[in-house]
């Protein structure tokens, strides 16, 4: 009978104790907060506190983002398309190319359409722009902005941009002031220059 008892005892415990793993014990023993992003964003999003929300996941990898360090990512941009509903991780976030102002010696300049004999028509922001005259490099750069008639920046429905919201018509980049200065000399002189772009390749300075 003691067998009996004790055989039940067991059983009871075991699932007693299977019980509160399932119910208490994961969640709160093997299971992490984590940041992850409530929606998907593309290169260059600067993060926001709103864009963030708080997951519990098992066994997430060791350089995730734990919900407590979130808020270091608030100010950074996004380097690459990053996945909503995911764990986060730093080195997809860096500082933002697109800071300006006298400290830095950073500026968003609109490039006038007399300026250019050719430019990409799918040039969107946060390309990597280079302006040549002739076959020389004159200055490399990032794309600010890129806005269509009505003032809108235009965006691409597709990651192949074969469907823009709208026709470029005004295309505006970061320049310095020693490179304002020497676009405005060539200028004077009546040159037109060439624009290519590249997609960015997660450089991390101007």
């Amino acid at each position: 009978m003691k067998k009996k008892i004790a055989g039940i005892l067991l059983i009871v415990l075991s699932i007693g104790a299977l019980g509160f793993w399932e119910m208490w014990g994961r969640e709160n023993i093997s299971y992490r907060s984590v940041a992850v992003l409530k929606n998907p964003v593309e290169a260059h999003t600067v993060i926001t506190e709103d864009m963030l929300r708080q997951k519990r996941m098992e066994n997430p990898s060791g350089g995730a983002i734990p919900w407590n360090k979130a808020s270091e990512l608030v100010g950074l941009e996004a380097k690459c398309y990053v996945a909503g509903n995911q764990e986060l991780h730093m080195e997809n976030f860096r500082e933002t190319v697109f800071r300006t102002g006298k400290d830095i010696d950073r500026y968003v300049l609109s490039i006038p359409e007399t300026w250019l004999m050719s430019w990409p028509g799918s040039l969107k922001r946060g390309d990597r722009a280079f302006i040549f005259l002739g076959e020389e490099l004159i200055l490399e750069t990032w794309v600010a902005h890129v806005k269509d008639n009505y003032g809108m920046e235009v965006t691409y429905d597709d990651r192949d941009r074969f469907y823009p919201s709208g026709r470029n018509e005004e295309i505006e980049i970061l320049i310095s002031s020693e490179q304002m200065k020497r676009l405005d000399a060539l200028v004077k002189k009546g040159n037109r220059f060439t624009m290519i772009y590249a997609e960015d390749a997660d450089d991390d300075d101007v």
